[in-house]
C-alpha cells in the first residue's frame, strides 16, 4: 500500500464537524479545516504558514499550540474546556485536545482538536457527516487506524466528562420517545443542574471546576441502570433519560442520583490530601405514553420545558433537591 501523502491526510479532516488544526514544532500552521474557519472567524489563507499563538489564544497558556506551550507535545493531552479569542476579535468556549503524531517521511507534527460549546445546536445531518467521514478516513489513511476511530467517536461524546454530549442526547431522546409509543410504557426525563457552579468558579478556578465536572459525570454514569441514558446538555447541566419509568420510580432515580452526587469528594487541586463537594438540583417528569400519543406533540424540547420548571423549583426551594411531576399538557 502506498504511504498517504500529507495532502491526502489532511483532506480526511475537511469533512469533520468539529475544529482541526495542524501544527509543526516551531508552531507554524500546516493545516485548517472549515469547521475551525467557522469557530474562529478566520480565513484559512490567512492562516496557514503563520504562528499558531499569532491568532488563537487560550486562557490555558500550557497548550503547545500557544508561544510558551508544552501540553501536549510529547503525548496526547487530556481535554481542556478552555476559553479562547481569535485575531478577528471571535471569542468563546472550546473542548480541546492535543495529540502529537508522525506521518512517513514527513517531520512530526501535532494535531489539535476543538470542539465547540459555546453553544451546542441541533445538527440534523450530523450523523451523515460523520458516516462520511469515517468511510473516507478508512480508505484513505491506515497508519493511525486508533486515532481515527476515536476522532470519529468525538462528535457524540463530551469530552470533558466522558458522557454523551448534546448531538447524543438529541439523537436518543427520540429515539427513547418513540420506543415508548410502541411499548406503550412511562419514560423518565430528568435535566440536572450542579449547584451554585459559577460562585465554586470564581471561588476555585475554572481548573477546578473542570475537575467537579468529570467527577459529577462518574457519580451519575454510575448511579444509573445501564439501559438509563446520561448525557451533558451543556455547561454545568446534565439530562438523564429513564425508560419504562413510572412516576413513583423516578422518584427513586432521582434521590439515588442526588446522594451519589452529594456524596463524591472532589480532589482539591491546589491543596493535595484536601477535598471539595458539591451538590445537584434536579427536575424530572415522568412522560405516559397514552398522554404523548393524544398529545401529538413532535417536539422534544417542549417536554424539556416542564423539567426544567420543576428543576427551578428545585433551586428555589434550597437546593440539593429533586422535584419530580407527571408530564402534562399545559
Amino acid at each position: 500500500m502506498k504511504a498517504v501523502t500529507l495532502d491526502n491526510f489532511f483532506k480526511i479532516f475537511d469533512y469533520f464537524l468539529d475544529g482541526i488544526l495542524i501544527i509543526n514544532e516551531q508552531k507554524d500552521v500546516l493545516y485548517f479545516n472549515n469547521s475551525a474557519q467557522g469557530i474562529f472567524k478566520l480565513r484559512i489563507k490567512s492562516v496557514i504558514g503563520k504562528k499558531s499563538y499569532d491568532h488563537f489564544i487560550f486562557k490555558n497558556k500550557d497548550l503547545f499550540c500557544m508561544q510558551n506551550g508544552s501540553l501536549g507535545k510529547d503525548h496526547q493531552s487530556q481535554y481542556y474546556e478552555v476559553d479562547f479569542s481569535s485575531s478577528k476579535d471571535a471569542t468563546g468556549k472550546v473542548q480541546v485536545m492535543i495529540q502529537p503524531f508522525n506521518l512517513e517521511n514527513q517531520p512530526p507534527m501535532w494535531l489539535v482538536y476543538f470542539h465547540n460549546v459555546s453553544d451546542e445546536i441541533s445538527l440534523s445531518n450530523a450523523f451523515k457527516n460523520e458516516a462520511k467521514e469515517k468511510e473516507i478516513a478508512n480508505e484513505t489513511i491506515f497508519k493511525i487506524q486508533d486515532h481515527l476511530k476515536e476522532f470519529s467517536d468525538m462528535a457524540l461524546k463530551d469530552q470533558m466528562t466522558g458522557l454523551g454530549n448534546f448531538r447524543y442526547f438529541e439523537r436518543e431522546v427520540v429515539a427513547k420517545l418513540n420506543e415508548s409509543l410502541i411499548t406503550k410504557s412511562s419514560l423518565g426525563l430528568v435535566i440536572m443542574d450542579v449547584d451554585k457552579f459559577k460562585v465554586f468558579n470564581d471561588t476555585y478556578g475554572h481548573q477546578q471546576g473542570d475537575e467537579v465536572l468529570r467527577y459529577v459525570g462518574k457519580a451519575l454514569n454510575g448511579s444509573v441502570r445501564k439501559s438509563d441514558i446520561v448525557a451533558r446538555y451543556g455547561g454545568e447541566e446534565f439530562v438523564l433519560i429513564v425508560p419504562n419509568c413510572e412516576l413513583s420510580e423516578l422518584h427513586i432515580v432521582c434521590e439515588k442520583v442526588r446522594t451519589s452526587v452529594e456524596s463524591i469528594q472532589v480532589p482539591y487541586l491546589k491543596k493535595p490530601g484536601e477535598f471539595l463537594s458539591v451538590t445537584i438540583s434536579l427536575g424530572g417528569i415522568s412522560i405516559s405514553s397514552e398522554l404523548l400519543f393524544s398529545s401529538g406533540i413532535k417536539e422534544y424540547k417542549s417536554l424539556l420545558e416542564q423539567a426544567d420548571k420543576n428543576l427551578y423549583h428545585s433551586k428555589e426551594n434550597g437546593r440539593n433537591r429533586a422535584t419530580v411531576t407527571e408530564w402534562s399538557i399545559n
